[in-house]
């Protein structure tokens, strides 16, 4: 495979020799005192375990770093952890991945709320500004690094982000933010959280809402629009809102139930950024979800948890309008019939002499084809039950359960068959043996069976050994299966000349864009992972090192075909099939660093090398046969935060965040960036029970614009004031 060599960030070789002094140094502490600092995960196994235990590599974004960091979305958050990349595809439509070979719709990451998952059936992606949930929500973020899927399914094929909100016992009182800035940013966050002693409650609220980018296309100037092309501007601007409730009740020592329920309603203008043609549009959002949680404790060691919820978005894009359908099909006027290159819908109008002829027919067209130009419109809905059981047994501990799920999708855009749906049963399990006193051995498996007559089978097993005070050595095999989703099996969509006086008496198919395959197999990834976990020995603070292979066969992708009842007509349409196949090695590394009390850094680096050599796009001749020459995944990554608490009340942060370059599937060239961030933060007391804190936010300080994913989509300098209150 072709690779592209940029120097790295030059604060590399200085963060290793302090990491490697600071391990190599030795302390007469005590086993207890390295464990008390280790973080406390459940996103790998089900079970709780200290980060040197756990089968796989994870990051841990807990508060501390949530505010130093200044970043305000989750996507942008994700720039911190080791091998992944974020961008956006407009100012609030953002998009994380791993390990790159992704696109528009990063499709094989299982993305949680609190366990309960918020992938998009109808979409096969997250689209993060509908979850309900903003930066001060969130209480902790759990990334698993690696395929994740004999712990959590199908969805977590690359790996998972778990976003654990805070619980309502663990905070009390009103929390007040306001923010505003660049881009005409006005956002505003109000919690309350209280507590009668069985009962406790956490009310959250927010408004967004932001002008966006100044943008000009081409698109909006032809003959059809404003004749001066003044209807060529626009801006992709957004606002939303939501309501969300999180409630718990503890009537004794052994029982506890938790209610979460929210409304999130939106919309956003938005259009594809690639072309200087590109067209936008409104696009509404409403998602809803109530999710319930039971625990009983029936012993010491073991624990009862049933889990239940369920999930609606709606979206909702208008059809194109007469003036938009004439200039996407490149209509011309009606005396144009004896032009040589004649466009194919100027052929249907060649019959008609009169402007308003040719508009009925056009406007016919779009009522017979619901035609949009955003395809975001549908609706989508998943319920889920889990039952689940921890316990230990002597050097035994388990988690296992079963659970069910019903997925269902709509768009007459997307999925012009109807509705689809599915319903997904599983079993899983995971267990730790300790061997020896510094060996154990952790495994996990996840069968999955859809009603669509597949099922998928995915086990991991992991070799730990600690061979000092805070640290431990792992060796991991794990081997997946991904079901697809319902888009790909079911997505739809061609084009139909409507029954028209003088044109035909039925409707004619004119166009076949994407056909349905729902015959499509399971995604497989094996992986390898060698990992290294130490926790500081004479500080707070860890060092992680991921040295990983992964090789995925029978991925699913788009694959272009010639339409086989037409084969003399060259006329190509596509297809999801089981194509794709790459192989990603590398190593990451995450070292955190607290040099003084009031000084800590937290340091993230990934190199990854890509071949997908043998992943084809479409039949021989189609001109679209590989991609073998794009770099689809970034060879190196980094991000640096580091804080200083100059007093108690005053904090000094800077992020920096480095990617090289790439070609993603769905976008051109992206060359390589780097982006800093800077921010100062003053907190005040004012009495024992009021405070208030400004901070002051600048994003890509000391660089220039960067292109972000679409090459007219530019990321520049930011400012952004944020002012807090609390009263406790």
């Amino acid at each position: 495979m072709k690779t592209h060599h940029s120097m790295l960030p030059r604060s590399l070789p200085l963060l290793l020799v302090l990491a490697t002094g600071t391990v190599e140094a030795e302390e007469l502490l005590s086993e207890a005192a390295f464990f008390v600092n280790i973080p406390e995960v459940t996103s790998a196994t089900r079970m709780p375990q200290k980060l040197s235990e756990a089968p796989a590599s994870i990051t841990v974004i807990d508060r501390e770093v949530i505010a130093a960091s200044g970043l305000q979305t989750i996507p942008d958050l994700m720039r911190l952890v080791p091998g992944f990349q974020s961008y956006t595809l407009n100012p609030d439509t953002a998009a994380t991945s791993y390990h790159g070979a992704s696109g528009e719709y990063p499709n094989r990451l299982e993305v949680m709320v609190d366990g309960r998952s918020v992938y998009l059936p109808l979409l096969s992606t997250v689209r993060w500004e509908t979850l309900g949930i903003s930066i001060h929500d969130i209480a902790r973020i759990e990334v698993v690094r690696g395929s994740n899927v004999p712990t959590q399914g199908s969805n977590a094929f690359l790996g998972s982000i778990n976003i654990i909100t805070h619980e309502p016992t663990a905070s009390s009182g009103l929390d007040l933010t306001t923010l505003f800035g660049s881009d005409d940013t006005r956002n505003g966050h109000l919690s309350y959280a209280d507590s009668n002693g069985l009962v406790s409650y956490r009310i959250s609220a927010n408004h967004e809402q932001s002008d966006g980018n100044d943008h000009y296309s081409e698109f909006y100037t032809g003959p059809w629009f404003a004749p001066d092309g003044s209807d060529g501007n626009w801006q992709d601007k957004q606002s939303r809102d939501y309501l969300n409730l999180s409630a718990t009740w503890t009537p004794d020592l052994i029982n506890s139930f938790w209610l979460q329920a929210g409304i999130d309603r939106g919309q956003s203008r938005m259009g594809p950024l690639d072309k200087p043609d590109a067209h936008f549009t409104e696009r509404d959002h409403e998602s809803t979800f109530i999710s319930g949680q039971f625990n009983h404790l029936y012993s010491d060691t073991g624990m009862l948890q049933l889990q239940a919820y369920t999930n609606r978005l709606s979206l909702e894009t208008p059809k194109a309008s007469l003036a938009e359908a004439l200039t996407e099909l490149e209509a011309g006027s009606p005396t144009d019939c004896g032009a040589a290159d004649l466009a194919a819908f100027d052929q249907l109008l060649c019959g008609y002499s009169l402007v308003a002829e040719r508009d009925g027919v056009a406007k016919a067209f779009v009522d017979q084809n619901n035609y949009h130009l955003i395809e975001e419109h549908g609706v989508t809905r998943s319920s889920d039950i889990e039952l689940q059981i921890n316990d230990t047994l002597g050097n035994f501990s388990f988690a296992a359960g079963l659970g069910y799920r019903y997925m269902s999708a709509r768009s007459k855009v997307l999925l012009q068959s109807g509705e689809v749906e599915d319903e997904l049963s599983r079993l899983f399990g995971s267990g730790e043996w300790t061997l020896a006193p510094r060996w154990s051995l952790s495994s996990g498996m996840m069968y999955e069976y859809s009603s669509e007559s597949s099922e998928a089978f995915s086990y991991r097993n992991a070799l730990i050994f600690k061979p000092g005070r805070g640290s431990s050595l792992r060796l991991g095999y794990s081997r997946s299966e991904r079901l697809p989703s319902l888009l790909e099996r079911y997505g739809e969509s061609s084009l139909y000349i409507p029954a028209y006086p003088g044109l035909s008496d039925t409707p004619i198919l004119y166009d076949r864009v994407r056909e349905a395959n729902p015959d499509l197999d399971t995604e497989q990834i094996s992986s390898w992972e060698l990992g290294y976990y130490q926790a500081l020995p004479n500080q707070p603070g860890y060092l992680d090192i991921r040295i990983f292979r992964e090789e995925v066969s029978d991925g699913i992708s788009s694959y272009w075909v010639y339409d086989p009842t037409d084969p003399d007509s060259r006329q190509r349409f596509i297809t999801s099939r089981n194509v794709a196949g790459w192989t990603n090695e590398g190593a990451e590394m995450q070292l955190r660093l607290d040099l003084t009390r009031d000084l800590w850094a937290l340091f993230s680096y990934a190199y990854l090398n890509t071949n997908h050599e043998n992943w084809p796009e479409g039949d021989a001749g189609t001109d679209k046969t590989f991609f073998s020459s794009k770099n689809i995944s970034p060879e190196h990554t980094a991000s640096l935060l580091v804080n200083w608490s100059a007093t108690p009340t005053l904090d000094l942060g800077l992020t920096h965040y480095y990617m090289s370059g790439l070609e993603w599937i769905d976008s051109e060239e992206l060359p390589g960036y780097e982006r800093t961030d800077l921010r100062l933060a003053k907190q005040w007391q004012i009495d024992n029970t009021t405070s208030i804190a400004a901070a002051l936010v600048l994003q890509n300080a000391f660089q220039s614009n960067h292109q972000d994913f679409y090459e007219d989509n530019q990321f520049n300098r930011r400012t952004f004031l944020q002012l807090s209150m609390r009263y406790d």
